[in-house]
């Protein structure tokens, strides 16, 4: 039986071995690396920062329409149902309030979960 011989200098090795800088020596600032950087660079940085802060921006705003609708939605709702059990028919404006609560309800469970 032949032996085999040892794999000269792997590359796992020499990573292994390898003098290892802690990470806060090899943090770099981002406004230190941006101030290092060429113009072309910096002007692909700030393209960059501007389509995000226009998506941030985006998202602000579809959000706070959400919740606008969400109101519109809940109040319509009440007063359907105040208006229901005002006008005699006391069953149904109560089911359905009842029924729109627990929808209210399980939205704001399932929202908070995922």
């Amino acid at each position: 039986m032949t032996e085999r011989p040892a794999a000269p200098d792997r590359p796992q090795d020499a990573y292994r071995d390898a003098p290892r800088e802690s990470p806060r020596e090899s943090y770099k600032d981002p406004l230190q690396v941006y101030a290092e950087a060429d113009p072309q660079t910096r002007a692909v940085i700030e393209k960059e920062l501007d389509r995000i802060d226009t998506l941030d921006q985006r998202d602000a705003q579809l959000n706070a329409r959400g919740l606008n609708y969400g109101v519109v939605v809940t109040l319509a709702f009440l007063f359907a149902c105040v208006y229901l059990i005002a006008s005699g028919h006391g069953v149904e404006g109560t089911v359905l309030g009842v029924m729109f609560i627990a929808a209210l309800v399980a939205i704001l469970a399932v929202g908070r979960r995922g």
